[in-house]
């Protein structure tokens, strides 16, 4: 088993830990959090780079939805261009695995007063995890490959910190995460039937892009984060709406389109769902090939594989498409004769702005 594979299939394990201690009373301490901002409930400003940005959209489109303003915003592009934006009464929520990120070391070191930090952190020594004014652990294990683990109970965390800015108990979404993990533990145990298939029909494209809207853009741009890591795959993560307005010039054969098309929060067919089908069926009748991944009804039909995935609230159905993102880009990996998450040019730690 490759070291990617050992962390992939040790998912569920740590977000079954994760939820434990996150469902514990006190585990996010409410009152330290209060006392950090001017107003309550603050403006939220999620910031990270690569998998811990990616894994705050379904934290920010919950609180939005809720009329609490949110934003994913990259760490870089915060320090660089608008540092100006943080004051007082807003959240800093930073999302680090290492908590020693290059981006994330100039951020604190160039803090407006009185900003209070929250770190989302895994390793528990680093400068984020001393310097935050409020520790949330990641508790994924010592990551030894690309993000798989940190990723997942990154989107976990987050969405325990949401539920706690928006006044709102945590049981509905342990319940939705156990739910979440029982998904995986049926993917993992099924992963030598279902991903070998799902691998033939996607092959060596030239192109791919991953499309979809909402909190689903987590398990898009960590998705086209994993085809580069562990593929070397050029691999482009876009809006669904984006994608209409130009880029859909260049539907061909050759492409591969990954559309997740899911259900809304509280469970019923969404407009969006729906504008999802209709983009993966016209990708389709253009020519392109598209891997769909939908909790909702689509007719089997001519260049398309759908995989069925189990609805979700809580945009934790980015815990399961990631997790067959992860499978079938091992599979190609393996294929093309790559040792599955390996950086060959990148640090685990970027360490240079």
């Amino acid at each position: 088993m490759t070291p990617m594979m050992e962390e992939v299939v040790t998912q569920p394990a740590a977000l079954s830990g994760l939820r434990k201690y996150y469902a514990s009373p006190g585990a996010i301490p409410a009152k330290s959090l209060r006392k950090l901002v001017t107003d309550w409930p603050p403006t939220v400003v999620f910031t990270g780079m690569g998998s811990s940005l990616f894994a705050a959209y379904p934290a920010e489109v919950f609180l939005s939805s809720l009329g609490i303003r949110s934003i994913v915003w990259e760490t870089a592009d915060l320090l660089h261009h608008h540092l100006k934006f943080l004051r007082p009464d807003i959240l800093l929520v930073m999302i680090s695995q290492s908590g020693q990120t290059v981006e994330i070391l100039r951020l604190l070191e160039s803090l407006p007063r009185k900003v209070g930090v929250v770190g989302v952190v895994n390793e528990r020594g680093s400068t984020l995890a001393k310097e935050c004014d409020v520790l949330l652990p990641m508790m994924s294990g010592r990551q030894i490959s690309v993000s798989t683990r940190t990723y997942m109970c990154s989107v976990a965390v987050l969405m325990y910190l949401a539920c706690e800015i928006a006044r709102r108990p945590p049981g509905p979404l342990s319940l939705a995460l156990k739910r979440a993990i029982e998904a995986q533990e049926k993917i993992l145990d099924r992963r030598d039937t279902i991903t070998p298939p799902t691998a033939e029909f996607f092959d060596a494209p030239s192109y791919a892009a991953l499309l979809s809207r909402g909190a689903d853009l987590a398990s898009v741009y960590q998705g086209a984060l994993m085809f580069k890591e562990v593929v070397r795959l050029g691999a482009e993560p876009m809006s669904a709406a984006q994608f209409r307005h130009g880029p859909i010039e260049i539907i061909s054969p050759a492409h591969r389109y990954l559309v997740i098309a899911r259900q809304g929060a509280r469970g019923h067919t969404t407009k969006t769902g729906q504008l999802l089908l209709g983009l993966a069926e016209e990708i389709r009748s253009h020519g392109g090939r598209v891997l769909l991944f939908t909790d909702l009804p689509f007719r089997d039909t001519t260049n398309v594989r759908m995989v069925p995935v189990d609805p979700l609230p809580f945009g934790l159905g980015t815990l399961v498409d990631s997790l067959h993102i992860q499978l079938l880009t091992h599979e190609l990996a393996l294929r093309a004769g790559l040792e599955p998450g390996k950086f060959w040019i990148a640090e685990d730690v970027t360490r240079v702005e």
